[in-house]
């Protein structure tokens, strides 16, 4: 991602649709965003043939943090609750997260231990545990196995019949990365609608509207999607707004501290790995083999080893 300033006062100054501040700020409440969220979870939902959102949507929460008796929280980047007892809930990760799973395991942990009060029984707690849908929404591949954009999870049973073991329970781990792959545009989809329009504005770092503008299928989803409307309408109000530019300015130092801390953790493990390759050229020619056999072993070595 390209970024021209990080200055929150520069007009140039083009904000994420995929930042945490920026995210946080769009999905406000239900009355600024009841749609745009529900819209989100039903293109999810139906991309995978999946029974649509039940209920209208009477909460939106950003930044929900769940404390803990251990202190050791958790953090949500955006709820959506229903009057039908689900909630939707959305993880926006760019940075690679390997152990995004884990963490919905123990968000759902902190959602089940909030909603039973003590004294409750297992099945009690079980029965007050609302139906809970992650979408993670990930700039990154955490799932090489598989080229499908959408990863779906659910807990199952390991043995035949196919059963799910924790109906309440499930998610979708979206790859955008896969959008890249697609061999034609899908703008009859509605989530690729809207990946195509977070993931080309965080790319190519432009504004929701510029990929909207410049896009006839997206024209044609936002005049049929109330929901993508309030987005794009969101996004524009919350770019205008001093706070959320001056925290998306924070936001995007930090996270390039962090990718050249990374970066430097993967040089240095880049470097032990190739020591580790030179101590084995040491040995073998110190067993007497050939220098043309070792080449072969270590193609990648084959200037160090004539100097070794």
């Amino acid at each position: 991602m390209f970024v021209k300033t990080t200055d929150p006062n520069d007009p140039n100054l083009i904000l994420s649709p995929l930042a945490d501040p920026v995210a946080g700020a769009i999905f406000a409440n239900a009355e600024v965003a009841g749609l745009a969220s529900e819209s989100l979870i039903n293109a999810t939902l139906k991309e995978e043939k999946e029974p649509l959102l039940v209920g209208k949507v009477v909460s939106v929460t950003p930044q929900r943090t769940h404390s803990s008796p251990t202190r050791r929280g958790c953090r949500v980047d955006v709820d959506t609750e229903t009057d039908a007892n689900e909630i939707a809930r959305y993880e926006v990760q760019i940075s690679p997260e390997m152990h995004i799973m884990e963490r919905d395991l123990f968000s759902a942990a902190h959602l089940l231990i909030e909603k039973s009060t003590k004294g409750d029984t297992s099945a009690q707690m079980a029965a007050k545990m609302p139906k809970v849908i992650y979408i993670n929404l990930l700039g990154y591949i955490l799932r090489k196995t598989n080229t499908d954009m959408v990863q779906p999870f659910k807990v199952m049973y390991t043995k035949p019949p196919s059963e799910v073991a924790i109906p309440k329970f499930g998610g979708y781990n979206i790859q955008l990365p896969r959008l890249l792959e697609m061999k034609e545009p899908d703008f009859a989809s509605d989530l690729y609608c809207w990946c195509y329009t977070l993931y080309t504005a965080h790319l190519e770092n432009k504004t929701v509207q510029e990929v909207v503008a410049m896009t006839p299928g997206l024209q044609a989803f936002a005049d049929r999607d109330a929901g993508f409307r309030q987005f794009i309408d969101r996004y524009e109000t919350v770019s205008a707004d001093p706070e959320t530019r001056r925290e998306y300015a924070m936001w995007f130092d930090e996270a390039l501290r962090e990718e050249g801390m990374l970066a430097w953790a993967r040089q240095e493990g880049r470097d032990e790995v190739e020591q580790k390759l030179l101590d084995g050229v040491r040995s073998m020619k110190e067993q007497g083999i050939p220098i043309e056999a070792i080449k072969i072993a270590f193609p990648t070595l084959a200037d160090e080893i004539e100097t070794l």
